[in-house]
């Protein structure tokens, strides 16, 4: 027997279960479940996209400060380096800390 509300076919079933009798039973899209943290897990593969655009973003910005470097020569002082270097490992962890909370 399938629950119906309106028109809309709902993903609830009345189902019986030689251990526990009649029981209202929920269908839900593993994919889906699996994307939305079901049940408190954590899913790989959003995990793993975070971490390799975040990669990319990485080497694409690195490749931009190199361009500049070698325009801009005085761009290559050790106090210039150190600020962008921890400017760039603050974003970095930053994106990290979001993505993992996110997920």
């Amino acid at each position: 027997m399938e629950l119906t509300n309106g028109n809309k076919p709902s993903s609830k079933l009345l189902l019986f279960d030689r251990r526990y009798g009649w029981v209202f039973d929920e269908w839900k899209d593993p994919s889906e479940e699996a994307l939305a943290a079901g049940r408190g897990m954590f899913c790989i593969v959003p995990l793993a996209k975070a971490f390799l655009k975040t990669a990319s973003d990485s080497i694409n910005f690195a490749a931009r400060s190199a361009v500049k470097v070698l325009q801009k020569p005085d761009m290559l002082s050790p106090q210039e380096l150190q600020a962008s270097l921890r400017h760039q490992l603050k974003r970095f962890s930053n994106s990290i800390q979001n993505h993992i909370s996110n997920a």
